[in-house]
């Protein structure tokens, strides 16, 4: 046991009002339940929250008989925000953000419960790879990982994790990530899937050699991992790479085992399906903001009952279908996550879907807006922001304009219109 890791997230609850180290310990032991006594709490956790809050929370009382059949929706949320509040709930409430593989922002609210139970599901995941509290850690992501203000530089010290920007992924940064991974003798990287493999790309073509001794092995976190990112990033760093899948504001929280196997805590989150297959999800944790049957977007399939050699009873998720993320190339063969701009656009509430389709010399950005104007203070600024990053010969805002669709009809957020799409060395 790592006494100064334990200490370190002991003042982390202490100082953020947060049960993270309890919670682990409770999920620590949960996990290996068999997989009825499991289904059992799931069962019983869903009655008891649909009791507490359907009474509660004006937005369901309105709906009456129609919950048990109804979608929540990033819109809906959007349009009754103040009505999804549960009256049950008197304690502190937090807005957070989150811009969504489909590019359409959200804020929504959680409580110290709900993010105690992310966090330790986060780390239970990181310890499928020997990890133990304290250890040091690589973000290697955006800032939905890696905010940058004051109260969240607090939270990753005492964490022990060092922040690696996913937005700047050229050489030279990705040598001096690597150097800084090295030298600190960090023990785990979580973050992107195309930004790790981004960088083993770079390991696995450069001349240089990197030992990473003290690394005991990858989480790829917030994209589909693909069998050739995953080839890649272990062939590189020589550690096994684990994929670990979270929806925060719905509660999913998933982790892959030793032997494959990509388990979800299913007495926090209740999943459904509607007819097309996509992924409903009930947060059974948060109790301020209640999202029932919430429109994840995801496509996966549920497997009950699995007889897994770690001897886990959670239910696994296979055929996983959900979105990923691209990266934007500019001139200058300068790389950017498109994470930037759900960051960028996200804060704006009048933004219900965004879509960047660039090539070679020009970025053009698609705004769906819910009027026809958009402030050319503000088309300048995200302009600005956008011209401060990436280098193109021609930049433009395009309001309300049909978006380019995919071969499979799913809404793609950015795209890459030039004729070699292929990532620079």
């Amino acid at each position: 046991m790592n006494i100064l890791g334990q200490f370190r997230f002991r003042a982390i609850d202490l100082l953020r009002g947060t049960n993270i180290v309890e919670t682990l310990k409770k999920l620590r032991k949960e996990q290996y339940l068999d997989s009825q006594t499991l289904a059992n709490l799931s069962r019983n956790n869903y009655k008891e929250f649909l009791a507490q809050m359907i009474p509660t929370t004006q937005y369901y009382t309105n709906l009456g008989s129609k919950v048990a059949s109804s979608v929540l929706t990033k819109e809906i949320i959007r349009k009754n925000t103040a009505a999804l509040f549960s009256k049950w709930f008197s304690h502190k409430k937090y807005a957070k953000g989150t811009g969504g593989s489909t590019g359409a922002p959200l804020v929504y609210y959680t409580t110290n419960e709900a993010q105690s139970f992310m966090w330790a599901g986060i780390l239970l995941s990181w310890e499928t790879l020997g990890y133990q509290l304290g250890d040091k850690v690589a973000f290697v992501a955006g800032t939905s990982l890696g905010k940058n203000d004051i109260k969240h530089k607090v939270f990753h010290q005492l964490m022990n994790v060092t922040t690696y920007s996913a937005y700047q992924l050229n050489d030279h940064d990705i040598e001096s990530y690597l150097y800084r991974i090295d030298k600190s003798k960090t023990k785990l990287m979580y973050g992107y899937a195309t930004a790790i493999n981004r960088i083993a790309e770079f390991i696995l073509k450069s001349q240089n050699t990197y030992s990473f001794s003290h690394l005991k092995g990858i989480v790829s976190t917030a994209e589909i991992l693909s069998d050739k990112h995953r080839n890649n990033i272990e062939q590189a760093f020589k550690v096994k790479v684990h994929n670990q899948y979270g929806c925060n504001e719905a509660g999913i929280s998933a982790f892959e085992c030793d032997f494959g196997n990509m388990h979800y805590i299913n007495s926090a989150t209740r999943i459904e399906f509607d007819n097309d297959g996509n992924a409903l999800a009930t947060n059974l944790v948060n109790k301020a903001f209640p999202m029932i049957r919430y429109f994840t977007g995801d496509k996966f399939d549920i497997v009950e009952n699995v007889s897994c050699p770690c001897k886990r009873g959670y239910p696994t998720i296979e055929n996983f279908m959900g979105r990923t993320c691209d990266l934007v190339i500019d001139k200058r063969n300068k790389v950017m996550h498109s994470a930037f701009f759900n960051v960028l656009f996200r804060d704006n509430k009048h933004i219900e879907q965004f879509q960047v389709l660039f090539n070679d010399h020009k970025l053009t950005v698609y705004l769906q807006l819910d009027s026809n104007d958009l402030p050319k203070e503000m088309a300048n600024y995200y302009l600005d922001a956008i011209k401060g990053k990436m280098e193109f010969d021609d930049y433009a805002i395009e309001i309300n304009a049909p978006f380019l669709e995919a071969e499979n009809a799913k809404h793609r957020y950015v795209i890459n219109t030039s004729t070699d799409t292929s990532i620079p060395a």
